[in-house]
Parts: C-alpha cells; structure tokens; sequence
C-alpha cells in the first residue's frame, strides 16, 4: 500500500498523534478525518480484538490501559501531541491524571483534552467534577494544552430511541435549555486544533479553552418539537419526577452512582441552570467555517432510527 498523500492546515507541521477513545463517539471520526488529513497517529487500545481490527485497516495500534501507566508510556513513544478522551468511570479523574503525568514523561507536547461544558470540581456530578480537576491537573502540567468543553450531545437522544418512535421523549429537565453538540463536531474542532499550531493552546495560563455548543440553546420541549417537525409524527416531551427517573435508569442497569450523577446533571444543570449549563459559543463555526450541527440535522441523519414504524 502506497503511502497516504499528506494534507495539513496551512502554517501546520507533521507530527504523531496518540488517539486515546478512539473506537467512542469522538474518536471513530476523530481516526477517520486524521486519515483523511494524511496525519501521522496511533490509536491505543485496550482489548488485542481492537488492535488487530485497526492494523488489518494500516492503523498504527497499540495495547495500553489508562489504569498501566507504563503501557501509556510505551503507547506516546514517538508522539508530539495526544488527544486525551476519557470514559466516564468512577475513576475518571484518576485515568486523565496518570495519561497527563505519562504524557509528560514521555516528552508529549501538546494535549488536547475533551472535557465538559458543565466542570466543576465542586459539582455533584461525578464526571463534571473529575474533569474539573483534570483539567486543573493539565495545566499545572508544564504541557501545551487545550481544552474541548463540550455541552450534551445530540447522540444522547438515540437512548431514547425506542421512546420517541412511540411518540415520547421522557426526561426530568423540564423547561431547563441546553445547546447540544454533535459528536462529529467535536471530533471535526479536535482535528482542526491537533492540525494546526495557530489555534493551539500553551502551556500554564497560556493554554485555550473551546466551548462547543450548538448555535441556541434548546429546552426537551423544544427538542420534542423539532423531533416531530423532522421525523414527520408527533413526539411529546413527558415529564418524569427526578425519583421516578432515578428508578428508571437503576432498573435498566446504570449503576448508583452514574444514575445519581445524571439526576443532578439533568435537574441542577439542565433544569436550574446551574454551572453554565445554557452557554452557547461559536467556536465551532469560527474554527471549522460552517455552522455547528443541528438537532434537526441531527434528526435527519437519523431519521431511521427514529422514525415511527
């Protein structure tokens, strides 16, 4: 196999890439729009089935576990910048702080860290508080840093797929507004900043900070409504008291403290307003040159999925 023409942002210079969550949400479009580019990566990963699926595809791949810190060592060998994406885990902040000190031994330049639009390392939220601290953690580094604040994510709605078929979009945040991100925006923002050295951050109080939001910030309500435009049958919003929405998720096998986490995520956050819950920016027009992905162009491109039989 021929190599791949290389294409880089203007003022841009190669270097190696560790995709860190590279089979999430962020990560399979991150790996295919860095291919595109022509832009030298590896993607680390925690099961060999994985490793073997990107090789067969030429991707450069490597075994590594955010709990090893001497298999993330090994994985940044040889790469100026990492793409940190971490799951959401009990020990989220735990996994970003032992990637972050072994980016830093391994000579890594440059991160780019996706975070949350929510973080707060005083929140109820476990996963907006980690990310909080992480990011504090990040720019106590010594490293080039950038931050990825993402708001929710339209994906989420395909959680709720089965209910919206049936004409329902059930939730706990009432009128509370969120501006919802696209997932492929996110990845799209992220190659863009580990492309091109002009809209990178620096190190210590010198690094950057994207918001990435939709263009409006839009209430369940709302998001019903837009449902029912797009996919052509009627979806009504249904309000489900926070207990009641408690004991939904613990029945269909989200842990305690993950359900906990979303109730306050989805009252204090979404339904108060709590920890700019409704900010919206133009980070993602002012950095890829088009406008951030809609919920309605969300439901569109989903449309099968969540259309009514």
């Amino acid at each position: 196999m021929s190599a791949p023409t290389v294409h880089h942002e203007p003022g841009a210079t190669p270097t190696r890439v560790l995709v860190t969550g590279a089979t999430g949400d962020i990560g399979k479009p991150l790996v295919e729009d860095l291919t595109a580019r022509g832009v030298p990566f590896r993607v680390l990963c925690r099961r060999p089935a994985q490793v073997r699926a990107f090789t067969e595809r030429g991707v450069d791949a490597v075994l590594g576990e955010f709990e090893d810190p001497r298999s993330l060592r090994e994985a940044m060998r040889g790469c100026d910048q990492l793409f940190l994406n971490t799951p959401v885990d009990e020990r989220q902040y735990h996994q970003n702080r032992e990637a972050i000190d072994a980016a830093v031994d391994a000579g890594v330049r440059h991160v780019v860290k996706v975070s949350a639009s929510d973080a707060n390392p005083r929140s109820a939220i476990p996963w907006a508080r980690d990310h909080a601290l992480a990011d504090e953690h990040l720019r106590r580094s010594g490293l080039a840093w950038t931050r990825l604040q993402a708001s929710a994510f339209t994906k989420n709605l395909l959680v709720e797929a089965a209910a919206i078929r049936r004409g329902w979009l059930p939730q706990t945040s009432g009128h509370g507004a969120t501006a919802w991100v696209d997932v492929a925006d996110v990845a799209a923002v992220a190659a863009r900043v580990l492309t091109d050295p002009a809209v990178q951050g620096r190190s210590g109080e010198d690094g950057r900070t994207y918001l990435l939001t939709g263009d409006r910030p839009l209430s369940y309500p709302e998001v019903a409504g837009i449902l029912s435009t797009v996919l052509g049958h009627r979806v009504r919003y249904v309000h489900v008291p926070a207990p009641a929405f408690y004991g939904v998720l613990r029945a269909t096998g989200v842990p305690a403290w993950q359900a906990r986490g979303l109730v306050h995520q989805f009252v204090d956050v979404v339904r108060r307003g709590q920890d700019d819950g409704r900010l919206c920016s133009r980070d993602i027009p002012d950095l890829l040159g088009r406008p951030a992905t809609t919920v309605a162009d969300f439901a569109e491109d989903h449309r099968a999925e969540l259309s009514a039989a």
